[in-house]
């Protein structure tokens, strides 16, 4: 019997270790749980108020529903944050002064992003990257980005420059919302949504001492005896294609170069050869000719490409503004 008893001590021991192994160690709860933003509202009016009576009536509530409340953030953080007299204002505990700096940090950046959210849906705020190879300084999407940004100013513009190409890659791995560009081939089988906004005259650009810049305009018959500058990048011939396409069955020469549209007209300056620019571009400098081509096929389209499926609404009413300033 008494080996029994002690087999049965032994058993209900074990037993008992294993419960407390089981059972969830004091406080966890505590530790775990935590108050939302309505507690916490409740709290910092209580303390700005010193009054639950005064909190009630500021949050369109009852005061039993405050106590309660406080109750039970006071069970959460497992001490008394206010301390109650009867017939006096009611005070911070040093728990609830240490709480309080905290809770209303919480609260206000918790503020801060809903009233940040609410400006973005509703296209007020936001970050918006726009990629161009179209001027600029000048013509319709000059004058849309400049109303854009006086009626949108906390909207954050990033451009980037690049050829159609480029740009249409970084379009594709989402690295710009959407692009601006001339001489865009038919791409409405693919995954991005094409827009036709405007068309421009096509000019050439020339050194100031060249002898068609004495002329008034060019045919593309003029054009054929220069050496035209082509920009392009990573072995693209899609620039000299398009130039062949204007051309027709006219020879010409003309060389690829991986610089940028500013060095390309630098390029002119030295006398290295003309370049073909939108009219937008022309007249952007006052060191070289630009003289308009007045001839068949001397009109280029600008157009806007972006993905099928966003939803940006900066994008949109970027869009709307350019639309409006192109008609």
């Amino acid at each position: 019997m008494q080996r029994r008893a002690k087999l049965a001590t032994s058993d209900d021991a074990q037993f008992t270790h294993n419960a407390e192994l089981q059972a969830p160690v004091r406080g966890t709860r505590r530790l775990l749980a935590r108050p939302d933003f309505y507690q916490l509202e409740t709290f910092l009016r209580v303390a700005e108020a010193r009054s639950f009576a005064a909190a009630a009536r500021h949050l369109g509530i009852s005061q039993p529903a405050v106590s309660q409340t406080i109750a039970r953030l006071e069970e959460l953080y497992g001490g008394d944050l206010f301390e109650r007299r009867r017939g006096m204002p009611v005070m911070l505990t040093l728990l609830g002064r240490s709480i309080l700096p905290k809770a209303k940090l919480l609260l206000f950046m918790v503020d801060t992003q809903m009233q940040r959210a609410a400006t973005i849906a509703q296209s007020l705020a936001g970050t918006l990257t726009i990629g161009f190879s179209c001027c600029l300084g000048h013509g319709p999407f000059n004058a849309a980005l400049l109303e854009f940004r006086q009626t949108r100013p906390d909207v954050e513009l990033r451009f980037v420059e690049g050829l159609a190409s480029d740009l249409y890659r970084q379009l594709n791995e989402r690295v710009i919302d959407v692009m601006f560009v001339p001489l865009l081939p038919d791409l409405t089988s693919s995954p991005n949504e094409q827009e036709r906004l405007w068309d421009e005259r096509l000019f050439v650009a020339l050194p100031l001492d060249h002898p068609l810049a004495v002329n008034d305009d060019v045919r593309w018959a003029d054009i054929s005896a220069l050496t035209i500058l082509l920009q392009s990048s990573e072995g693209d011939m899609s620039p000299y294609r398009l130039l062949g396409a204007r051309m027709a069955d006219r020879p010409f020469e003309s060389t690829i170069n991986c610089v940028s549209s500013a060095t390309l007209l630098d390029m002119v300056k030295l006398g290295l050869g003309a370049t073909i620019v939108c009219g937008s571009a022309a007249g952007a400098r006052d060191d070289l000719a630009f003289r308009p081509i007045v001839d068949e096929n001397a009109l280029c389209s600008i157009q806007a490409l972006w993905p099928k499926d966003d939803r940006n609404p900066l994008r949109h009413r970027l869009l709307a503004t350019v639309r409006s300033h192109a008609t």
